[in-house]
């Protein structure tokens, strides 16, 4: 049975293109996954407004359905804890894009969320099986990594945690060098959602990329830093 959160996100898809991050995070929203506090903005008044909303310190980024890789390209400001250091950052990625002759829909000014343990869960499609749910280590070293695990949906609890079990790097998510115990139950609840979504859109949505989600010590939940998604 189609659940509530479909038609919420069939309305954000734009068909053959890539969506921007704040609407990829928008498309998770529909699905019950938790992002961080953010707004859009197109000017520096207005970055320093939604930081004093968001709540200091922020991180800044530059969002665009071109971008796929912010960091590489200096597009990603961290930490940023007053208004002048928000103002300044405003300027400096706009000239980024503009140098780079990047289309922005606007900059993000983002709450800035805890350490924790860095995951990516996604979906692709496979010629043969369809859509498939992948989850593994993420962070910016996912490709050197390659630690991941995948499964054809629909599955459910026990096979996510199966999908968990399989990871080499599954002892991080129990706490290692003195760091507490990840929330596995949060991170296992956005793989079933995630898997939901994989069926549900299987007619419009060609790829989505959570990369990081941050899974916070147990009892916090997970939060998706970043997203992506290419749309059929």
């Amino acid at each position: 049975t189609p659940s509530p959160s479909l038609r919420k996100a069939q309305a954000l898809l734009r068909p053959g293109r890539r969506l921007s991050e704040h609407a990829a995070k928008q498309l998770l929203r529909a699905y019950g996954i938790r992002v961080p506090r953010e707004q859009l903005v197109t000017s520096a008044a207005a970055a320093v407004r939604a930081a004093g909303l968001v709540g200091y310190p922020v991180v800044m980024k530059a969002s665009g359905a071109q971008l796929a890789h912010k960091t590489e390209l200096g597009l990603v400001k961290v930490g940023l804890t007053s208004a002048s250091q928000v103002r300044d950052a405003y300027r400096e990625l706009t000239d980024i894009a503009r140098f780079e002759e990047i289309d922005l829909d606007g900059i993000l000014v983002c709450q800035m969320v805890g350490r924790g343990v860095e995951m990516v869960v996604g979906v692709t499609r496979d010629q043969l099986f369809g859509p498939t749910v992948t989850v593994g280590l993420g962070g910016v070293l996912v490709e050197v990594l390659d630690d991941t695990a995948v499964r054809v949906p629909p599955f459910g609890e026990r096979e996510a945690r199966s999908m968990l079990g399989e990871l080499r790097g599954r002892a991080l998510l129990d706490g290692v060098r003195g760091a507490p115990p990840a929330d596995v139950d949060a991170l296992v609840e956005v793989v079933l959602r995630v898997q939901r979504m994989a069926l549900e859109l299987d007619g419009d949505l060609a790829e989505l990329d959570i990369n990081p989600l941050m899974v916070l010590p147990r009892g916090q939940g997970a939060v998706a830093l970043d997203a992506l998604a290419v749309c059929r």
